[in-house]
């Protein structure tokens, strides 16, 4: 009878290597990815696109829901345009709109309060009636690298 031995262990400490040079690799590329920021001006307000972030013109940061965001966003990269009740939701939620679903009206009743600047300003977000919403302040889009855009 023979016994035969083996020594994997060369085998492990060379496949335990080529994962930390592959894992090391991946670090590298991750590190040399930079996140796109984009951020959007508008009355004195900026939006904070990769921090989902809305700060006042006072500086003070506005704490916004998920959907209140989105909504946001949703007005702020298309300015100037109505967007329709069933646009918004199949951006906010991926689903149809129902005839009787006011979701959205109540979304942009909250989001116009806190966008609210005083009873002297006009409301930024206004009801076209038949149709929808329209975001009606001048917006700014400034992305990585401080190139700017007026959208």
């Amino acid at each position: 009878m023979r016994i035969l031995i083996v020594d994997d262990a060369g085998r492990d400490r060379a496949a335990t290597e080529n994962a930390v040079q592959e894992r090391d690799v991946e670090t590298r590329r991750a590190d040399d990815v930079l996140p796109i920021e984009r951020l959007y001006l508008f009355a004195g307000w900026t939006l904070e696109e990769t921090a989902r972030d809305l700060v006042s013109p006072a500086g003070r940061r506005v704490d916004l829901t998920s959907s209140e965001f989105d909504l946001l966003l949703a007005f702020v990269s298309q300015p100037g345009r109505a967007l329709s009740r069933d646009a918004l939701l199949g951006t906010l939620r991926g689903r149809e709109w129902r005839y009787f679903d006011r979701s959205i009206d109540t979304l942009v009743a909250r989001l116009r309060k806190k966008l609210a600047g005083g009873a002297d300003r006009p409301p930024r977000v206004r009801s076209v009636r038949g149709v929808g919403y329209i975001f009606c302040a001048a917006v700014a889009r400034i992305r990585q690298g401080g190139q700017s855009a007026a959208a």
